[in-house]
């Protein structure tokens, strides 16, 4: 119904702008709008949508570590799929009638956007490629990120490496590390402190925090992001490994016998995954473990 509001706004916009359209009489314009203009808007439309869909897939399925030919081919099954499903439903609803020509404008439209995300992402690969060979020896950018409270001053263990490299520090914001921003300067930033116990507002926060994560990212251009968890660095890290970053992931030290969520999400992103316990190795059988932080 949206969708067909929104068509015929289009078509009486076009009908409207174009003279030769609009001169015509008035029984012919509507036949060439009903026959004509509507279906081919409708199909741009659902082209349109479905090309959307298959960038929102491919850069999904490239937080993984696969082929762009392995997730490319996944993606577009994922949205043939949905394709079929979305004209399934439409024999049940009056006045609709699914089509296989539709199923195939949709997943053309699919394959279009994981072919745009494998252009851009490649393109932006060989451009840092090109600029990481002229400063690789001399100045690694670092990013050194983590939630407040432990998981924090598990990260800040790692101070010796601020020397050996150009790094950059982020956390959440709170009262006991608001001061750190005057100690690092420019080399510091907070993201929007957030809990699982307010789950609404935790919604918004984490949503908030991609697109400051994302902000950062482009601001730094780490080669390498390091972080100890936990659900605060899941979205850089995931914007990180899209964009042909390393991420090195370090599991709590609180936990011996129990993975964390974000643990388990980023063992299957990061390029190395450490743990501190020989236990861990059991739930995390790539890992590596070399003792405690501390």
């Amino acid at each position: 119904m949206i969708l067909a509001i929104q068509v015929g706004r289009v078509v009486k916009f076009i009908s409207e702008i174009i003279p030769a359209i609009k001169n015509m009489p008035e029984d012919e314009k509507i036949e060439f709008q009903n026959n004509v203009m509507q279906p081919i808007i409708r199909k741009v439309a659902h082209f349109s949508i479905y090309t959307l869909l298959g960038i929102f897939l491919m850069n999904f399925m490239i937080t993984f570590k696969r082929s762009f030919y392995q997730v490319g081919l996944l993606s577009t099954f994922l949205g043939f799929i949905y394709a079929c499903s979305d004209e399934l439903h439409q024999l049940f609803i009056p006045g609709r009638s699914g089509e296989f020509f539709d199923i195939c404008i949709d997943t053309f439209g699919v394959i279009t956007g994981i072919i745009i995300v494998t252009i851009v992402v490649k393109l932006y690969r060989k451009i840092i490629h090109k600029t990481r060979k002229i400063k690789l020896d001399k100045d690694i950018n670092v990013l050194f990120i983590s939630s407040t409270g432990g998981h924090f001053s598990e990260l800040m263990q790692l101070k010796s490496l601020f020397n050996e490299c150009n790094f950059h520090i982020v956390t959440e914001k709170t009262p006991s590390n608001k001061n750190l921003k005057a100690q690092y300067g420019k080399r510091f930033d907070f993201l929007i402190y957030g809990t699982k116990k307010t789950p609404i507002s935790y919604i918004f926060i984490l949503l908030a925090n991609c697109f400051i994560s994302l902000y950062i990212y482009l601001k730094v251009r780490p080669q390498i992001v390091i972080t100890t968890g936990t659900h605060t660095a899941g979205s850089m890290c995931c914007i990180a490994k899209i964009l042909g970053s390393k991420i090195i992931y370090i599991e709590t030290f609180a936990n011996r016998n129990t993975k964390t969520q974000t643990g388990s999400l980023l063992y299957f992103l990061a390029d190395s995954f450490i743990v501190q316990w020989d236990e861990m190795l059991q739930l995390y059988p790539k890992a590596k473990c070399f003792g405690w932080i501390y």
